[in-house]
């Protein structure tokens, strides 16, 4: 059956609505650029769905243009690889058509979802397409429904401090330094790339025993306003900063099955709580912020925040 009978056999088991139906799916009230048809208008006029083009052939999903955008994002240099790795497999051609587009989707899916990256990859230009509306919300939607979601649980692990210093005697001082920013400031993996790449450049303000570093690094729900670390970590990452490597840090970490980057983030907060930080203050390090917070209310976190790092500064020496 080809889309425009599609379309009509929509419209025939619909003969006592109004429908509005755009690229072969109908909704009520919803506007969209591409394909319109009113049925109570064709029904009317008496117009031919078979005339009506079922596909907008004017969009093209480049992926060269995807490509682009994802190499000026801040991601590590080995998490690119993985992902342009799978591109080529999964797409043949540099730009699609829509319907050509999701054909390959629907297709391969099988193929995607036997590996990570390449459901990682889909997502992605998915993504893309999204933010350059390329396709509809429900062609989305269908597309995303090919994808193997991975397992819903929650990692609720808390690495002990006696786990922690094992994990710092298994590095080099260059990945102990590297491994305590983490575990002092509590940010996200992607944060402490950002920070590495950007440290010269970021303000840093100085205080008795530690340093705040304002980074302003905001990705739609997860943000990082600043980056507190004890003034000593700071100085070293300074001295030290052309020899450090992330992705030689995460190999070190898989190959001896240590304690991963992600659990650093935890057992922060949890020190902050065990020390008698507010929790408030425990997510304003982590960037835990609501965006609706007033000005008045922001600023006193900040200053709760200075008042309490050097009691993070405190345990410094309790991990050497």
């Amino acid at each position: 059956m080809n889309c425009s009978n599609k379309l009509l056999n929509v419209v025939e088991s619909k003969k006592d609505t109004s429908l509005t139906i755009i690229n072969n799916v109908y909704i009520n009230n919803f506007y969209s650029p591409t394909i319109i048809i009113n049925y109570q208008n064709t029904r009317h006029t008496g117009q031919d769905l078979n005339s009506i083009s079922c596909t907008n052939q004017s969009k093209i999903v480049s992926l060269k243009d995807w490509k682009k955008e994802f190499l000026i994002n801040d991601y590590s240099k080995d998490y690119r690889k993985q992902i342009l790795a799978k591109l080529p497999l999964i797409f043949k051609k540099d730009s699609y058509n829509v319907d050509e587009f999701i054909n390959v989707i629907c297709d391969s899916y099988r193929v995607i979802n036997k590996n990570d990256r390449s459901i990682k990859l889909v997502r992605l230009v998915l993504n893309y397409c999204d933010d350059k509306q390329l396709l509809t919300p429900l062609q989305l939607t269908s597309c995303r429904k090919k994808l193997k979601n991975k397992p819903v649980c929650m990692d609720n692990h808390v690495p002990t401090d006696t786990e922690v210093k094992s994990t710092l005697k298994s590095l080099n001082k260059y990945q102990q330094l590297l491994y305590l920013t983490y575990l002092y400031s509590g940010i996200r993996k992607v944060e402490g790339y950002y920070l590495l790449k950007n440290l010269s450049e970021l303000r840093v303000q100085r205080f008795d025993g530690f340093v705040k570093i304002s980074m302003n690094y905001l990705r739609k729900n997860k943000n990082s306003y600043f980056c507190y670390l004890p003034l000593k970590i700071y100085d070293d990452l300074i001295k030290n900063y052309n020899n450090f490597s992330l992705g030689s840090l995460e190999s070190t970490l898989k190959r001896k099955k240590l304690i991963s980057i992600k659990y650093c983030r935890k057992w922060f907060y949890t020190k902050c709580i065990e020390l008698g930080i507010p929790e408030s203050i425990a997510d304003y390090y982590q960037g835990r912020v609501a965006n609706s917070v007033g000005s008045n209310h922001y600023l006193s976190r900040q200053l709760l925040a200075d008042k309490n790092y050097n009691k993070i500064v405190s345990i410094c020496d309790s991990l050497s």
